[in-house]
């Protein structure tokens, strides 16, 4: 991997458009992911996450735009592009017939780490992935989670500076999920900068510096989770109940009044007093939970008052779709016009 400096573009897509036929798969997706930054893909099945994947990994070229990785165009420099570059597709190439402690070997050796670095790199992999015990078994004989993470090591072969993860923990237990989302952060540690898409938010929203929503081959909204929960999630408001009468809650929380509005909204089904709270430029909790606690009472609930991140994301795709079918019934109607008069040019109806 070349040479970095602090904000290193390690991925760069530029106006990346892929045409099946009649069909646009993407259009026009470009942003760029800086060293040491874990990206989220996301948007339901369909939505063009596994193309933009198979672009990004050299597998497909694009119909327009460009990739460039660590520096490297993929069209022209294809080959340290992909040196740089770790790819998990989402259902990854293994070979049965070969001992997992063979198949990381030869993953080595893709990446030019061949005889006694090549074991040793595999060894490496084993321990990161939790596959140790699994060495000198056949991988056509593991578990389908099993599988799944000794894909995973293969793909940290040669310790990438690009990781692309397309739908990684299919086949994953909740405790192998667990055990990747630490990888996932090791790996942002050590400088990698990694690619992740799945179609489940709450799977990998916790990890990611920075979300993409697609839909329909289209970018609809990017930022990060927390640009989404306070921005667009009731800015900053918060739901707060307390086990305990209205007024005793109002005289525990009078003091924090100076920097946040209190409103009370009444009893939540356990019977515990709700209040919403607007914060002003201030993370209140730590003040709120002295307050609370110094007039002898504790919190039972505080969540954000607005809308969940699912819902969010949810609202967004529901309101891409709602556009999309409008732009499909203007692009009928120009259709149609242009059938009654009889033209025939052939421009980009979207």
């Amino acid at each position: 991997m070349p040479p970095q400096t602090k904000g290193f573009k390690v991925l760069e897509v530029k106006n990346v458009k892929k045409v099946y036929g009649n069909h646009i798969a993407l259009k026009s997706l470009s942003f760029t992911a800086e060293d040491g930054r874990i990206v989220g893909f996301l948007g339901p099945n369909g939505a063009g996450k596994t193309t933009a994947m198979n672009i990004f990994s050299g597998f497909f070229a694009p119909t327009e735009g460009s990739v460039k990785i660590c520096g490297f165009d993929l069209r022209h420099d294809r080959k340290p592009a992909l040196m740089n570059t770790g790819y998990l597709p989402e259902n990854p190439p293994l070979y049965p017939e070969m001992t997992v402690k063979e198949y990381l070997c030869f993953c080595a050796g893709l990446k030019g780490l061949c005889g006694m670095k090549g074991r040793a790199e595999a060894e490496r992999l084993s321990e990161l992935t939790g596959t140790v015990s699994e060495a000198h078994k056949l991988i056509g004989q593991l578990s389908k989670g099993t599988k799944q993470r000794v894909a995973i090591a293969g793909t940290l072969a040669g310790a990438p500076g690009l990781l692309l993860l397309d739908e990684p923990t299919n086949g994953l237990d909740p405790g192998q999920t667990a055990a990747f989302k630490r990888l996932l952060t090791d790996q942002k540690k050590a400088g990698a900068t990694v690619i992740v898409s799945s179609h489940i938010l709450s799977q990998i929203s916790a990890v990611c510096d920075e979300m993409l929503i697609l839909n329909r081959g289209r970018l609809i909204a990017s930022g990060t989770a927390s640009f989404f929960e306070k921005k667009l999630s009731g800015d900053g408001k918060l739901r707060l109940d307390i086990p305990a009468s209205g007024q005793e809650c109002e005289a525990a929380l009078k003091a924090l009044g100076s920097f946040c509005e209190i409103v009370y909204e009444g009893k939540a089904p356990s019977g515990a007093s709700t209040f919403v709270i607007t914060e002003h430029g201030k993370d209140i909790r730590k003040e709120l939970f002295d307050a609370v606690a110094a007039a002898g009472l504790y919190i039972e609930r505080l969540v954000p008052a607005g809308r969940t991140l699912e819902e969010i994301y949810l609202g967004m795709i529901e309101a891409s779709e709602a556009e999309f079918e409008k732009a499909q019934k203007r692009v009928e109607q120009r259709l149609k016009e242009r059938e009654e008069k009889g033209a025939d040019d052939e421009d980009d109806l979207f």
